[in-house]
């Protein structure tokens, strides 16, 4: 397994130096990528991309390499605040109902912003952690992303 990833570090190693990246914004975790990452990949390829939280934690722990786990936690707060995916509404569904439902029984409802609502406070009556903040922003992103179609 340490060869593949020495063999991908090699292979992106050569992208680092032959074109020029996109600077990273200021702020803590800032110098962890440049010298955890950009050791192996371009920059480009952390800078291009829009993940939420959870799936920068899931690339950073992946890559392993020798980051403890308070550098780990710092590069994956870099990376979700200055690359994540904005969408609160989304990240809240993924993180909350995904404890409960696969993806794809969301996927599979077209349903009404006032019916999302209603499953929504069906499922906080059932235990869902959320708090009012929380529940509009999981009601207006699945209302915007799986409501009705609309008609033409």
């Amino acid at each position: 397994m340490w060869v593949w990833k020495s063999l991908i570090c090699v292979v992106f190693a050569g992208s680092v130096f032959a074109g020029k990246a996109q600077p990273l914004p200021d702020g803590p975790g800032k110098k962890i990528i440049e010298s955890a990452c950009a050791g192996c990949h371009d920059l480009n390829v952390v800078t291009n991309k829009k993940f939420s939280k959870q799936r920068w934690q899931v690339l950073v722990l992946g890559m392993g390499g020798s980051l403890s786990k308070s550098e780990s936690a710092a590069a994956i707060e870099y990376l979700a605040k200055n690359f994540g995916d904005s969408d609160r509404g989304k990240e809240l569904v993924e993180e909350i109902c995904s404890l409960c439902h696969e993806w794809e029984r969301v996927k599979d409802h077209e349903l009404s912003k006032e019916q999302w609502a209603g499953v929504i406070k069906g499922m906080i009556f059932e235990g869902a952690p959320v708090t009012d903040d929380e529940f509009e922003a999981i009601v207006d992103y699945l209302a915007k992303n799986f409501g009705k179609a609309k008609e033409q």
